[in-house]
């Protein structure tokens, strides 16, 4: 049969051990720091984004480093929650280990206490009556006192030792709070449309997502924008229903400050973007040399191809771009000049061309070659909608191709007669349309553009970009942060005092004992006593 009492003997010896050293102030500050570092670094590198993000702002070689340690998800990794699960088994084996002599010493005094061998100060004066040393002990807060003979034992900070209990019991509630944060809670995202709903929480993990369907519909009422004249957005808001089976379960206008919270998941308001609005633009292919104008009818996002390689995407709708218009470079003119779209023209022949297009400025051309990101901005001399005078500009640069010889104005002069014969245009507007046509011929030679655009009109549709997040470990932080606080202030600005009296014949002696390491406060009540025990009774009570 095993020796049962020796295994049983051995268990209890390792047990305490362990409790020990788990409690021990080493290990604790060991595991503070490791979650001091670990967090600083959870706060720098941005939590759960896609891989596209982090390639971007890291390179390969950090975002691989990084995904590997787990910093990119670090909360979740198994390594802080490790940290974290050792942290709440120290902190509470400091609570087991130490608490029961905390406690013994915050109850009430249930007899007087010997003339400790070992104090932190003390004096002597002449002896006075009992009576008047309670009162000047009373009038500095002592309210707890045991007399046997001529000996007194008063006590004031009783209830100072809490500090040692709160402290200790937040960081094992802030610690439950952010595990159970991690492990039963979430944070993603949602993107829905003005006007409609959805019910799919998209949440990071790693490289890809999860979803996460709620029991209840989030329809998107209405999204608004207001703008700085900057043209930054100044504030962007989104009304919010939750619907489930038909019926509203409750609506609200949400801010950046001001979430929606139902049943433990809150609703912030983080992003906007388009969704796909409708854009209507003139296409001028110069390519050919009559310029056919093709109107286009399409959204943001899309991408259209003619099946021979090239393709137009309409990459973004800016419904204000705000320029400086001053001349001056030491002023600033700010001027909004309306809504425009960038179009991204991917061809074969001409590589990629990025067009910015304004709404309110037809004229203006603005573009960016391949390989360049400052677009370039010109001034065409008229719209490319303009059916009459693309056509005079193409017929004139016909007639300019078949010019023999040196082209000289004269031969320009009278090319330019051909093409307002060929459109049907009367001669004596030759003045009033000449400039622009050699406007425009000035600019197309210089940059040899394939199209140019016209942008028409718009329908505006955006969707507002939600945070979801459900954290059940907030209220135990709440708590904890709170109990931390209390209890920090208590250890450093509230200590319990004990001082005895006895009195030796025609004298009085007294010593203090002070829970604290620094003894200046002590010192100071210490030298006030005395001298208020040494000062007569009539001036003392004057």
């Amino acid at each position: 049969m095993p020796n049962t009492t020796h295994h049983e003997g051995r268990l209890s010896r390792f047990l305490p051990a362990a409790v020990r050293f788990l409690a021990s102030m080493p290990v604790a500050v060991v595991l503070l720091c490791l979650l001091a570092i670990t967090s600083t670094i959870g706060t720098v590198l941005v939590q759960n984004r896609d891989e596209d993000f982090y390639l971007s702002k890291l390179g390969p070689t950090w975002y691989r480093l990084f995904d590997a340690l787990g910093f990119l998800d670090m909360y979740s990794a198994g390594w802080f929650i490790a940290i974290l699960l050792l942290l709440i088994l120290s902190v509470s084996a400091a609570l087991l280990r130490h608490g029961p002599r905390f406690w013994r010493t915050s109850r009430p005094l249930d007899g007087i206490r010997p003339w400790p061998v070992k104090h932190d100060g003390g004096f002597t004066v002449p002896a006075l009556e009992p009576q008047r040393i309670e009162t000047v002990l009373r009038r500095h807060g002592f309210n707890e006192f045991k007399r046997d003979g001529e000996l007194l034992l008063a006590r004031k900070g009783r209830w100072s030792k809490l500090g040692f209990f709160f402290v200790h019991a937040s960081v094992v509630l802030i610690g439950i709070g952010g595990l159970s944060t991690s492990q039963l809670g979430f944070r993603g995202v949602m993107n829905i449309t003005e006007g409609e709903s959805d019910n799919i929480i998209y949440i990071p993990e790693g490289r890809d997502y999860r979803r996460l369907q709620l029991p209840f519909q989030v329809r998107n009422d209405k999204f608004a924008i207001d703008f700085y004249n900057t043209g930054m957005p100044s504030e962007f808001r989104s009304d919010l229903s939750l619907v489930q089976d038909g019926k509203v379960l409750v609506q609200k206008r949400i801010t950046v400050n001001d979430p929606l919270r139902y049943e433990g998941v809150t609703f912030y308001q983080a992003n906007f973007g388009d969704a796909g609005s409708a854009v209507n633009f003139t296409l001028r292919d110069l390519t050919n040399e009559k310029f056919p104008r093709q109107a286009v009818e399409t959204a943001v996002g899309r991408t259209l191809e003619d099946g021979m390689g090239i393709k137009l995407i309409v990459k973004e709708l800016r419904q204000h771009n705000v320029v400086n218009m001053s001349e001056d470079p030491d002023k600033e003119v700010l001027k909004n000049i309306g809504p425009s779209i960038d179009l991204l023209l991917q061809s074969p022949a001409s590589g990629n061309i990025s067009y910015r297009v304004y709404l309110a400025y037809p004229h203006m051309l603005a573009f960016a070659p391949m390989g360049s990101e400052e677009m370039i901005y010109e001034n065409l001399g008229f719209s490319p909608a303009d059916d009459q005078l693309m056509g005079l500009l193409a017929a004139y640069l016909k007639q300019v191709s078949q010019l023999q010889g040196e082209v000289t104005p004269d031969t320009r002069r009278a090319a330019f007669a051909a093409a307002l014969g060929e459109m049907g245009i009367a001669t004596d507007r030759a003045a009033e349309l000449g400039p622009a046509i050699i406007q425009a011929e000035t600019v197309l030679r210089a940059h040899k553009l394939p199209m140019l655009f016209a942008f028409n009109s718009f329908v505006p549709k955006q969707y507002t970009g939600l945070q979801v997040a459900r954290d059940p470990g907030a209220p135990l932080i709440w708590i904890g942060s709170t109990l931390l606080v209390l209890g920090l202030f208590m250890m450093l600005y509230w200590h319990e005092y004990r001082i005895w009296v006895r009195r030796d014949g025609n004298a009085l002696e007294l010593c203090a004992l002070y829970a604290a390491r620094q003894k200046l406060p002590l010192e100071r009540l210490l030298a006030t006593l005395q001298d208020e025990f040494t000062t007569p009774a009539t001036t003392t009570n004057a």
